[in-house]
């Protein structure tokens, strides 16, 4: 993952930086806002999970995190 996409997909679920690390379960904010700013490259259990939680509503519903697609289906 790019780091736009990895600021976009933490935008998306209304989280800092701090708390995409945890969510993560990586060292810090710091870790991802390097990854963010391309001065590191984000690992690979780290990115599969990013990955999962954008692409599957049950995976995010595991995590207890929501994007606005997911409010939007409910509300329909």
């Amino acid at each position: 993952m790019t780091g736009p996409e990895i600021r976009a997909a933490r935008d998306a679920f209304g989280l800092s930086a701090e708390g995409l690390a945890r969510l993560l379960e990586v060292q810090s904010g710091r870790t991802v806002r390097k990854w963010e700013s391309g001065d590191r490259k984000i690992s690979g259990p780290a990115s599969v999970l990013l990955r999962a939680l954008l692409e599957s509503q049950s995976v995010r519903q595991y995590f207890g995190v929501v994007i606005e697609a997911d409010s939007t289906a409910k509300s329909k």
